[in-house]
């Protein structure tokens, strides 16, 4: 099955959603993603998850 490769203008909007994602985690991280309650739910979903993510794998780890 050959693959074609993307279009400029494919490779061009993934970059972008790739730096608008990262963009967004350092936002959360910092709290500067809103104060509705839809960016306070968004912050406490990704806090929460970043926590548990890191106590699994401190438990793997040691």
């Amino acid at each position: 099955m050959k693959h074609n490769a993307l279009h400029q203008w494919q490779k061009d909007h993934n970059k972008r959603i790739t730096d608008f994602h990262k963009n967004h985690a350092l936002e959360l991280e910092r709290g500067e993603n809103g104060n509705g309650l839809l960016a306070k739910w968004e912050r406490f979903v990704y806090n929460k998850g970043k926590a548990l993510f890191k106590a699994i794998n401190q438990t793997f780890i040691n």
